[in-house]
């Protein structure tokens, strides 16, 4: 009896901390689901048993109460893990979208020869034909164009005939059919953009807007993921502007708009909190699990490890161009409670509706550098954190040490990308905050 009751007792809190394990990834899996769906005031509700009796203390011996191990028990709390909430902050030099208005820097005359130290959301060639329905012989035959160069990239803007409309169509006695012949008049013009890129042709006097009226203004947006551009352009960007063939235009001029603004030091912060399990085993290791930043952790009295990685991603893109992608989930601090007892519990959770993506522009790359920093005062914590941050940036990430700083300080740990130091944007930042309101409560008696 003193050799088999703690050994079938130590199985039965094994299995139960397995057990505990097992709904802990189930819940990361179901708050996954909510903030990859956007499901905003969506209830989830998981159940947790909270000890092993009344669940896995009767076995063969039971009739005779003496040879049963001692049922064991749990608490299940949130936002009880620290005293001093633990805290995530990210802060970065960042483009940052502009809430109250676009700025526009333009329109400016074409010729001119502009430089751009920042990404443009959207980079406008104007212009207006004096006759869309022009005589091609009056003309010379030569369609307006405005041309756009810059570093192994060039683009060609035209009015360009219609060659349905402009061409001539006679038959010979033999049937054939001659289609070379220009029309004396052509009724109607085309606005076609012409991209080439490192030599290489990507779009040839692709149609962008069809049977264009005179006198009116049409605009062709240069940064359009149509025409691939983006990627090719880096800044600071030089572009010279020009016009080239016969005067059809008038007052061609081009237009920089900006969405977003660098901000040198924009900082989200908020308080992370958790939803932690705690044993009370008799014959096991005491042990605590919780989870935080969607993952799923493991505390005992000799430290922390991560079951299941919290929600970031560092990825090395080559070049000194790194992606950082973080989700930050975090418990509503006014959720506050804990219930114990061998019971289940069931943990009711749902996505608030403040919950969203932050305003780093949707440009690659966007940020200079970037600092990701996990305030806590346990300091088996801060360093699971830092071993975390570390092991996810070099390891899995595949970033070399010298784009990066990882380090613990006296209330936490922190991780710094600053990429190649060249004075550019290296790093492209995204950032989602997922807001959670949890609640926990019986499902049975404790």
């Amino acid at each position: 009896m003193v050799y088999g009751v703690p050994v079938q007792g130590r199985e039965n809190e094994i299995n139960h901390m397995s057990t505990i394990n097992d709904q802990f990834v189930s819940y990361k899996i179901g708050i996954d689901s909510l903030v990859t769906n956007q499901q905003k005031g969506l209830a989830m509700s998981t159940s947790f048993p909270l000890g092993t009796a009344a669940q896995t203390s009767q076995g063969s011996t039971s009739i005779i109460p003496i040879m049963q191990p001692i049922g064991s028990s749990g608490v299940l709390a949130i936002n009880q893990r620290t005293i001093t909430p633990e805290i995530f902050t990210v802060s970065s030099n960042s483009y940052i979208t502009n809430t109250t208005a676009i700025t526009s820097v333009g329109p400016i005359p074409i010729p001119t020869t502009q430089t751009y130290s920042n990404a443009p959301s959207s980079l406008l060639i104007n212009m207006m034909t004096v006759n869309a329905f022009w005589n091609i012989t009056s003309t010379g035959g030569t369609p307006g164009s405005v041309a756009i160069i810059g570093s192994g990239w060039n683009v060609t803007v035209n009015v360009t005939p219609d060659i349905a409309d402009c061409l001539s169509y006679s038959t010979f006695p033999n049937g054939t059919v001659n289609t070379t012949t220009l029309a004396g008049n052509c009724n109607g013009s085309d606005l076609t953009i012409t991209v080439v890129k490192n030599g290489i042709t990507s779009l040839n006097r692709a149609v962008v807007d069809s049977n264009i009226n005179p006198n009116i203004p049409y605009s062709i947006n240069l940064l359009d993921p149509a025409y691939g551009l983006q990627s090719v352009i880096t800044y600071p960007a030089t572009i010279t502007f020009s016009t080239t063939g016969n005067p059809v235009l008038t007052s061609p001029n081009v237009t920089a708009q900006y969405a977003y603004q660098q901000q040198s030091n924009y900082t989200y912060s908020v308080p992370l909190g958790s939803l932690e399990y705690s044993t009370n085993n008799n014959y096991w290791i005491p042990q605590s699990y919780y989870t935080q930043m969607g993952g799923v952790f493991l505390s005992q009295i000799d430290g922390i490890t991560y079951k299941l990685p919290p929600e970031m991603t560092f990825v090395n893109n080559g070049n000194g161009n790194i992606t950082v992608n973080v989700v930050a989930l975090a418990y509503d601090p006014s959720d506050s409670g804990s219930i114990g007892g061998s019971s289940p519990a069931q943990v009711s959770t749902s996505l608030e509706s403040n919950s969203g993506s932050l305003p780093y522009a949707p440009v690659s790359p966007n940020t200079w550098n970037a600092s990701i920093n996990i305030t806590t005062p346990d300091p088996n914590a801060a360093t699971m954190w830092v071993n975390y941050l570390n092991s996810a940036a070099n390891q899995t990430g595949g970033i070399p040490n010298t784009y990066y700083t990882v380090g613990t300080v006296t209330n936490g740990s922190y991780i710094t990308f600053n990429g190649i130091n060249d004075g550019q944007p290296h790093i492209t930042l995204q950032v989602t905050a997922a807001n959670l309101s949890a609640s926990v409560q019986s499902v049975g008696n404790s």
